[in-house]
């Protein structure tokens, strides 16, 4: 049986980018912040976060399991479906899947941030029916946001060398709120969005 390959999902073939890759660079503002040695259009966001990036190579298979840095903040930026990349959002609001982890507080619908981004209706059952962790997962919840707020990046923060020519990792997943001041050492892999007013659909019910 052949299962549809979302499109924001990983792809094993695909190469992330190298530790050679980065550079210490100083902007007029005289702080170092981690860029590439050869930079290109779009590394950075509208905050001046760096993101990974991927050099792409045909062959892989699908990583149902892991995103794509590049189409997760495509998706994210533009409210795209993460099945089928074409707009997500209608009308009455934007669907998205959250989940109400095993060792997490009870899930508040006006506290959610996710960076899962938004499916449109006609996915919803194709991702019920495809995605194991959906369909084995008693505690996924489809969700109906009426307005969702970019809020952060999250990816691996690095510290820059003694004697300032490269970068070394130092901490991994970490989250950077736009509403503070960004870090020079973090190289993003994935958006964040805060959603408000938040109701819980049931899938059978969607038009």
């Amino acid at each position: 049986m052949s299962v549809p390959a979302p499109y924001v999902a990983a792809v094993s073939s695909d190469l992330a980018p190298l530790e050679t890759d980065l550079c210490v660079e100083v902007p007029r503002n005289g702080v170092p912040r981690i860029a590439y040695v050869k930079p290109r259009p779009g590394d950075r966001d509208a905050h001046g976060n760096l993101w990974g990036r991927h050099d792409r190579v045909t062959g892989g298979r699908v990583l149902f399991g892991e995103m794509d840095a590049e189409r997760q903040r495509e998706c994210m930026e533009g409210l795209l479906c993460q099945i089928c990349g074409q707009p997500a959002e209608r009308e009455g609001g934007t669907l998205f899947f959250e989940w109400q982890r095993p060792d997490a507080p009870p899930m508040q619908l006006n506290r959610i941030r996710t960076d899962m981004p938004p499916l449109c209706p006609t996915c919803v059952p194709v991702s019920l029916r495809y995605c194991p962790h959906l369909r084995d997962s008693p505690s996924a919840v489809l969700l109906r946001v009426r307005k969702s707020i970019p809020c952060g990046v999250g990816g691996t923060i690095y510290q820059v060398s003694p004697d300032m020519n490269h970068w070394i990792p130092s901490f991994a997943d970490a989250y950077s709120s736009y509403n503070k001041p960004r870090h020079p050492g973090m190289l993003a892999v994935r958006m964040f969005r805060k959603l408000r007013g938040v109701t819980v659909v049931a899938p059978e019910c969607l038009a």
